[in-house]
């Protein structure tokens, strides 16, 4: 799937995609507002919630790897850990 054929579909179709066949990067709390990331296909998409995963606030999508930028101390954690 391609980032523009993604945006084409509805909102609960881009989440139902998302659980499905996402790929989990990680999650952040940004000014209270907790956000998850996750990568579909070539892309990344971040849900940010305004209430933890009951009301949707913003979805964004990206084909770049910029918006890793706030989740890596996480992956490095993780990198560490094990």
């Amino acid at each position: 799937m391609t980032l523009e054929t993604f945006l084409t579909l509805t909102e609960d179709e881009q989440l139902a995609l998302l659980t499905e066949n996402g790929i989990y990067i990680g999650k952040r709390t940004d000014r209270l507002l907790p956000s998850i990331l996750y990568q579909l296909d070539s892309f990344y998409v971040e849900i940010v919630y305004r209430k933890y995963r009951r009301y949707i606030w913003v979805i964004n999508c990206s084909n770049s790897t910029a918006i890793l930028d706030p989740y890596l101390d996480q992956v490095e954690s993780v990198i560490q850990v094990n």
